[in-house]
């Protein structure tokens, strides 16, 4: 695991404008999953969570965000009517820091279950081993402030999560889908007519139809992606709930979009290693395109932001440079 998380690597130098998330906006309907705000380094609509209620009192949350944003987690569930205490399981879409960091926390503070995909359960046991080491690397000294003290799931607490498998808790009934492209140890969660997404599903704001593909090293695999996006389409689903940012009720348009800007991006990369180009100008390529297409779509500055810093080409074209490479030799 050689790095991970590019995409927030600048997010938390930017005023991207509130800083809170609305006191008392949040509403609990039985089996639907709520979109809670995280807060993440004081700003909103940078990372999200979702709640589900199991029908008996407890409540299961789709990814845990980073350590950092665990207090965060704890308001927004007591707003909901629950006490953190009243956590039965997480579910995480993959094991970087901004989707699974503060699980170690949450489960051994609550005695929660933990699942995961079976390539990424090693790294939430012991994060110390690679997954923290990886990441210093990329953040030095910023490592703990952005992300928070990331503690171990005990084993005991950690479960397996095989494709196609089905996880009933109370009423819940939770379907796990292998969806690898973003990561290897990718799940997307179905949950009746909701799918969490993860990373597989791209980024995206409320308020937009823009959808962006996250695409740091090491595990970009524009095959296996396509793959996970027709999965995701044989679903059905009524509505895609992304970690970055929110939940989205229009799941076949919104598929096609990111499909297509992956398609157009790997053919632009292609074509950039095919002529011996380097990383930097890929990325200058994709700035290029990006910028354009964003000037026609008529975004709001503050959203236009987000995506720049969320979904940076430096990132984008170090891992889908790799990708390429790889494929071509």
């Amino acid at each position: 695991l050689s790095a991970l998380v590019g995409i927030m690597v600048r997010v938390y130098l930017l005023d991207l404008g509130s800083t809170d998330p609305d006191p008392g906006m949040y509403t609990l309907a039985m089996h639907k999953l709520t979109t809670i705000d995280l807060g993440f380094q004081g700003f909103s609509q940078v990372i999200a969570a979702f709640v589900a209620p199991t029908g008996d009192g407890r409540f299961v949350l789709f990814e845990s965000g980073p350590a950092s944003s665990v207090g965060a987690v704890e308001k927004a569930v007591d707003e909901l009517g629950f006490a953190v205490g009243d956590l039965a399981a997480i579910f995480a879409t993959h094991v970087h820091l901004d989707h699974s960091g503060g699980a170690g926390v949450l489960a051994r503070r609550t005695g929660c279950e933990v699942y995961a995909h079976p390539a990424g359960v090693a790294h939430l046991i012991d994060p110390g081993a690679k997954l923290l080491p990886s990441a210093e690397r990329l953040y030095g000294d910023m490592l703990e402030p952005l992300w928070g003290r990331t503690e171990g799931v005990p084993s005991r607490q950690l479960k397996t999560a095989g494709h196609g498998s089905t996880v009933v808790l109370g009423d819940l009934e939770i379907v796990a889908w292998h969806t690898p492209g973003h990561a290897v140890h990718h799940i997307a969660w179905q949950i009746g007519g909701d799918v969490v997404t993860g990373d597989v599903g791209g980024i995206r704001f409320p308020g937009s139809d823009h959808v962006v593909p996250p695409l740091p090293p090491p595990d970009i695999d524009v095959e296996a992606w396509r793959e996970s996006l027709d999965l995701v389409r044989g679903l059905s689903p009524a509505r895609l709930l992304l970690t970055h940012y929110g939940d989205f009720d229009d799941p076949v348009r919104h598929l096609d979009e990111l499909e297509d800007r992956i398609l157009r991006w790997t053919s632009i990369a292609e074509a950039v290693v095919a002529a011996g180009g380097s990383r930097d100008e890929l990325a200058a390529s994709l700035v290029d395109l990006e910028e354009q297409e964003i000037a026609t779509e008529e975004l709001p500055e503050d959203v236009v932001e987000r995506y720049r810093r969320l979904c940076p080409m430096a990132e984008n074209s170090t891992g889908l440079y790799r990708y390429v490479v790889k494929r071509q030799s």
